[in-house]
């Protein structure tokens, strides 16, 4: 999909400068990029476990400032089982029981119990932990594991070498499919090279292209997966996904929604990047949720996936739509207070994360 003059924008051992100015404004536009699928308000599936992905992440940060090691696929497993008993789940005895962290206490809206439909709560109420080897859903496909994979596309200092073996590690933990693992992979790299094509004003389809190509070197097999991040490329095949998503006739099989879901998001992109628009007010994504209708999982997590990568991309207008939103399109002032809440927990999670991460 990558031609010899494309930019390279996911290096093997290079990674993100966390000390650019730009660095902590993507970072900030990442986190609140959920906030566009928020019914009623109050932060989503994706959002509540894209924050644990974030707060697991600080962890691992806090300890390497102490001059201490944390593992952090450990670190994410537990936060998400935290998420888990949250929402209800009994673990076994033999599980580990997380007590209470600091997440909890200083992030209470983002850690009260909340929508839980995914392959990831089901996953993780057996009290194990997935592994690529030892899957505990072989077939998980649920899209919710794409906008909890995101986070790491932000680490700093690291190139796709690294940054895979992360995000497939997480993925594994409860989606053992590997076709869901790539599509989480694609999705963090997505977010990495979005940030990269912000430093040097490449194109998105430069970013779609540069996924594209790291994904074809992850040794997993997954040629839906990569089918469908080829199709973004070609403008009719994304175009005839675009509509067959619209008219409900997409494949639909479950262990596969993790993948459409990305490649509806980052299609709708593509097909409104060249479109007359302003990109400087993020007309990019605010045109691409238009293409991507429907209230089921896929069309909710293909919306999260176009908005994150479009922050990632342009990141001072989306920090600053997520505050235009805080108050638009609620019915009530409770509504608009969640959401008001949720934003400034997140931008807590954020400050937290630049805190840490930036030498």
């Amino acid at each position: 999909m990558s031609t010899p003059d494309s930019p390279e924008l996911i290096a093997p051992d290079r990674g993100l400068d966390a000390t650019t100015t730009a660095y902590p404004l993507v970072v900030r536009a990442v986190l609140l990029a959920p906030l566009h699928e928020t019914p009623g308000g109050l932060p989503d599936e994706a959002t509540h476990l894209a924050a644990r992905t974030v707060a697991a992440l600080n962890e691992v940060a806090r300890w390497a400032n102490d001059g201490q090691s944390a593992d952090p696929t450990a670190c994410a497993w537990l936060g998400y089982l935290r998420w888990a008993v949250a929402n209800g789940a009994r673990l076994p005895s033999d599980a580990p029981h997380p007590p209470t962290d600091d997440f909890d206490r200083d992030h209470p809206l983002l850690a009260q119990p909340g929508e839980h439909a995914g392959d990831s709560f089901a996953a993780l109420a057996t009290g194990a932990l997935g592994e690529v080897v030892r899957p505990v859903l072989p077939r998980a496909g649920s899209p919710e594991v794409l906008a909890r994979t995101a986070p790491y596309g932000l680490l700093p200092n690291i190139g796709w070498k690294s940054l895979v073996a992360l995000a497939v590690d997480s993925a594994a933990i409860t989606h053992g499919s590997p076709e869901s693992q790539t599509a989480a992979v694609a999705m963090a790299l997505a977010v990495h090279a979005a940030a990269r094509a912000a430093e040097i004003n490449a194109s998105l389809t430069e970013v779609v292209a540069e996924t594209a190509r790291v994904c074809e070197l992850v040794t997993r097999p997954a040629p839906v997966t990569l089918g469908l991040l080829t199709r973004c490329a070609d403008p009719a095949a994304r175009e005839d996904l675009l509509d067959a998503a619209a008219a409900g006739t997409a494949a639909s099989e479950p262990e596969l929604a993790a993948s459409y879901a990305l490649a509806l998001g980052l299609a709708a992109l593509l097909a409104v990047e060249g479109e007359s628009g302003n990109r400087e007010e993020n007309d990019v994504a605010r045109r691409a949720l238009g293409r991507l209708p429907g209230s089921g999982p896929v069309a909710r997590a293909a919306r999260t996936a176009a908005v994150t990568v479009a922050a990632a991309r342009w990141p001072h207008p989306s920090a600053e739509g997520a505050e235009d939103r805080s108050g638009a399109g609620h019915g009530h002032d409770a509504a608009r207070s969640g959401t008001r809440d949720a934003q400034a927990e997140l931008e807590q999670l954020a400050a937290e994360w630049n805190a840490r991460w930036r030498p």
